[in-house]
């Protein structure tokens, strides 16, 4: 499947909830939808085939967060959902990607994002006594 065809494939079966696409170059897609279309969207291309998940990223960019799922076979996907500082969740892709555990455990525990669904935020690099809603790769962290 080529960008043009998981660019139609998407838009046919999300409309609207797309809030932008880019296609940067050969074999990248970037696709933006709201947070609560952020699954569907996932479930979508693994419908069409994308069943190897490369990352979960996180980032805060000040106002507000976002998660960016990345998905791929002969080419990469990345959905990108923005979800608000004041009710930091988002739906966990734990169910339809297996690897998705351990890349929402670690956005958990560095920024705070709860990954709804995910039975296992637990820590993974920060120490057990860590102080609580204290997260290290927030923009206001000042522990470091």
């Amino acid at each position: 499947m080529d960008e043009e065809r998981v660019v139609e494939e998407l838009k046919a079966r999300l409309g609207a909830a797309i809030l932008e696409v880019k296609v940067p170059q050969r074999r990248r897609v970037f696709i933006t939808v709201d947070r609560e279309h952020y699954r569907a969207a996932l479930e979508v291309l693994r419908e069409a085939g994308f069943d190897h998940l490369v990352a979960i990223t996180g980032i805060d960019t000040g106002d507000h967060f976002e998660v960016i799922a990345h998905v791929g076979r002969t080419l990469v996907v990345s959905v990108r959902a923005v979800v608000p500082r004041s009710d930091a969740r988002i739906p966990s892709l734990i169910d339809l990607y297996k690897g998705a555990e351990f890349y929402e455990r670690e956005t958990w525990e560095m920024l705070g994002i709860v990954f709804e669904g995910n039975p296992r935020l637990t820590r993974t690099f920060l120490p057990e006594n860590w102080p609580e809603n204290v997260y290290p790769l927030r923009k206001d962290y000042e522990g470091g």
